[in-house]
């Protein structure tokens, strides 16, 4: 009976051994694909982070241009801007927006440095 178990146990030894092997041969291949692709990512990443700068300045600059078209053409921009009441709905709705954002979502900012990161750690790991 006991010669069983360990044939038992050592045939279950060799499946596991089989199965490391396996799955280290795919994350051999994962990790040189993410080599190959590292310069792509980067590339795209840099161009997300643009564009969400670009969409940002789009924005201000429309706001600007909203609030131009609403002060009065004959007042002269210092005297306009007197007399223009600090809006409190702004505010508001900043809070509003932030409230509506899903839980457990955060902005991240920089993430052609976060993506860097990644490949640099991964190149560590490996030297």
């Amino acid at each position: 009976m006991a010669m069983l178990i360990d044939a038992v146990i050592l045939l279950m030894l060799a499946g596991v051994l089989c199965y490391a092997i396996m799955v280290d041969r795919r994350v051999r291949l994962l990790m040189e694909t993410l080599r190959e692709l590292q310069p792509m990512i980067t590339a795209y990443s840099a161009a997300v982070d643009r564009s969400e700068e670009t969409v940002r300045d789009l924005a201000g600059a429309a706001r600007d241009l909203g609030e131009a078209e609403a002060r009065p053409a004959k007042a002269p921009l210092s005297a306009s801007r007197d007399k223009i009441p600090a809006r409190s709905g702004d505010k508001a709705a900043r809070a509003a927006r932030a409230r509506a954002q899903a839980a457990g979502v955060t902005r991240v900012t920089g993430k052609t440095e976060l993506v860097q990161g990644f490949f640099d750690s991964v190149r560590e790991r490996d030297q």
